[in-house]
């Protein structure tokens, strides 16, 4: 049991990537005309919310490449709003410090060997086949410019399709953007943790990526989703 109380994810075999990745994805998100509208505005957000969409919630969190100067993927979570079904991984690549290593290996009482499970690959094959079982028509994302940055730079490197990365076959929504337009009438976006404590939201951990998820789920539904109520007799 690793010491942040959350378990480890075991693996027992593997399928080469890009197989796995072209028999996961569902054919109907290879064209950019089939993707669900954009949201640009609030209305747009509350009737897409109210109505049978299916929104995956992302998040990304890094580790400092000093070799390669740019951000590495170390933690990735999603969660389809409103239901309970999720996932969270942390990731191990071998661009990471020799401490950061250590301390992964560790943290999850792990074997030098046993790492493969834990890198992007295969981290992105469990992703891709769980987005093709949802289904989401959207992406949504609290600044997502980063976090689309690195998993194109990981999904160039394995060689991954363009047509075959759900991030750009799915309609996203940065929902930073949008609340800065909306509400700031600004392009300047604030916080995650600054935007939950003007809403006076529960507190989480905030940087760290199922967290992040959460808060931007409370968001969702603090800001965006109606109730309907019966209409008085």
């Amino acid at each position: 049991m690793p010491k942040d109380g959350m378990s480890v994810v075991h693996f027992s075999s593997f399928a080469p990537v890009t197989e796995m990745i072209l028999q996961s994805l569902p054919a109907v998100k290879d064209k950019e005309d089939q993707k669900a509208p954009a949201i640009k505005n609030f209305d747009q957000l509350r009737q897409r919310l109210n109505s049978h969409a299916g929104f995956l919630i992302l998040d990304l969190e890094f580790f400092q490449d000093q070799q390669k100067h740019r951000n590495g993927v170390a933690q990735i979570a999603g969660k389809i709003f409103e239901t309970q079904n999720s996932f969270n991984y942390y990731l191990y690549a071998q661009n990471m410090s020799a401490e950061r290593q250590l301390a992964f290996l560790r943290q999850y009482g792990l074997r030098l060997s046993e790492v493969n499970g834990y890198e992007v690959r295969q981290i992105f094959n469990r992703i891709f086949h769980f987005i093709a079982v949802e289904r989401p028509d959207y992406i949504v994302s609290w600044d997502n410019g980063t976090d689309f940055e690195s998993l194109n730079y990981e999904a160039n490197r394995l060689k991954i399709r363009k047509e075959d990365r759900p991030w750009r076959t799915i309609q996203s929504l940065d929902l930073e953007k949008l609340v800065a337009k909306e509400v700031w009438k600004s392009k300047s976006g604030i916080s995650l943790e600054k935007m939950c404590r003007l809403l006076h939201l529960p507190r989480v951990k905030y940087h760290q990526a199922q967290n992040d998820v959460m808060a931007i789920e409370q968001i969702l539904k603090f800001y965006f989703k109606i109730v309907l109520k019966p209409s008085p007799m």
